[in-house]
């Protein structure tokens, strides 16, 4: 599984991506990420795309820093996976 972040998912764009790797088989959506500023922090993404209830129901976390969120992608899948990125390197 390969977990994602999408930034700028409240918009047009980032709600197609989300749907589309929904359905993606090896794709885990970790956490959808807006900019600071935006209204629609805290929200879920499926409140503000009602076509989404059910499927794609992830908060809309405020992006402060790109470098913190994909720390935090990296950790997610270092628990989810039982092993480092280090690790699957090597295996590669």
């Amino acid at each position: 599984m390969l977990n994602t972040l999408i930034v700028g998912a409240s918009g047009y764009a980032g709600v197609e991506l989300a749907t589309f790797l929904n359905r993606h088989p090896h794709i885990n959506i970790t956490a959808l990420a807006v900019s600071a500023q935006s209204p629609d922090a805290g929200k879920r993404l499926s409140d503000l795309h009602p076509q989404l209830k059910g499927v794609v129901d992830l908060p809309l976390q405020p992006l402060s820093s790109a470098a913190e969120w994909a720390d935090k992608v990296a950790s997610t899948a270092e628990r989810r996976s039982g092993f480092t990125a280090t690790a699957a390197e090597q295996r590669s």
